[in-house]
């Protein structure tokens, strides 16, 4: 018989994510980014799979945006922070399922339409 060594369940939580780390107030504007798409495309439409390239371009334009003192998305009106947040959860989501689609050159940067002089 084993014999109780203190006036607790044993627990062993070592090596696993310690949650309580996370201020969830400022994980927000992440969620209200989700809200936003899903709303525009459709609920978890992201997890479809996305370009990486796309995705790591689209991280750093809304970096870059937050580093020039823009604060907010020009469409959504939402936290620049927030899209950047949603962009890095899409890129681990995919590395960890091995799901990024590769688009070819042309479907990510389409040619500009061309205006003709009259």
């Amino acid at each position: 018989m084993a014999q109780e060594t203190t006036d607790s369940a044993l627990r062993y939580n070592s090596n696993k994510p310690r949650w309580s780390l996370v201020d969830f107030k400022s994980v927000e504007p992440l969620v209200r980014v989700l809200e936003f798409g899903a709303v525009k495309y459709a609920p978890e439409n992201w997890k479809k799979g996305l370009d990486k390239q796309e995705l790591t371009e689209s991280l750093l334009r809304h970096a870059m945006e937050l580093a020039n003192g823009q604060e907010n998305d020009s469409e959504s009106g939402l936290p620049l922070v927030g899209h950047i947040m949603c962009n890095a959860m899409f890129y681990q989501y995919h590395s960890d399922h091995n799901s990024f689609k590769n688009k070819s050159n042309e479907e990510k940067f389409p040619k500009p339409l061309q205006h003709h002089s009259v």
